[in-house]
C-alpha cells in the first residue's frame, strides 16, 4: 500500500468527524434530540468529534512539513487505533445503555490523539533537523559508541 491513502487517512477522518458533529448539531438547534440514539451519541458528537477532528486536521498538517511526506509505522497504527476507537464509539452509541462504554473510550481516544500528534511532531521535528544537518557515517558510528577513546576507537572495559 502506497503512502498517498495514509495521507488522505487523517482528512478523510476529520471529514466524517465533522459530518457527525454537524448532524448532532443540526438536530440540536432543530430541537430534535429524539432523533439522536442516545446521550453518548449526543456527548460523543458534540464534543467528541469535533475534537478529534481538530486533532486529525494537526497531526495531517505536521506530516504534510516533512520531506518525504510519509507516516511512519507507529503512525500509522496510531490513526488506525483512533479510527477504531471513533467508530466503536459511533456503533455503541446506537445503544441508549451505553454511557458507561462512553465513559472509558473517550479517555482512550484522548490518549491516542495526544500520541499520535507527540509521535509525529517528534518525528516531523527529528527529520527536518536531520535534512539541515546530515550526519555522516563517520559521526553516526560515534554516536552509537558508548566510550570512545581520543582516537575514535572503541575502548572496552569490563563489567563486573
Amino acid at each position: 500500500m502506497g503512502e498517498r491513502p495514509w495521507m488522505l487517512a487523517q482528512p478523510l477522518i476529520a471529514v466524517l468527524a465533522l459530518a457527525g458533529f454537524t448532524a448532532a448539531l443540526l438536530f440540536q438547534l432543530a430541537d430534535r434530540t429524539d432523533l439522536i440514539p442516545s446521550v453518548q451519541a449526543l456527548i460523543t458528537a458534540t464534543f467528541v468529534y469535533p475534537g478529534l477532528a481538530l486533532s486529525m486536521l494537526i497531526n495531517h498538517a505536521i506530516v504534510r512539513a516533512r520531506r518525504p511526506r510519509a507516516l511512519t509505522t507507529i503512525e500509522k497504527i496510531l490513526v488506525v487505533a483512533q479510527l477504531g476507537i471513533a467508530g466503536l464509539l459511533a456503533l455503541t452509541s446506537l445503544e441508549p445503555g451505553a454511557l458507561l462504554l462512553g465513559f472509558l473510550l473517550w479517555p482512550l481516544l484522548i490518549a491516542a490523539a495526544v500520541a499520535a500528534c507527540w509521535t509525529m511532531a517528534t518525528t516531523t521535528l527529528r527529520s527536518r533537523r536531520e535534512q539541515r544537518h546530515p550526519v555522516d557515517a563517520v559521526d553516526a558510528d560515534r554516536a552509537l559508541d558508548d566510550h570512545p577513546d581520543a582516537n575514535g576507537v572503541s575502548a572496552a572495559s569490563p563489567v563486573g
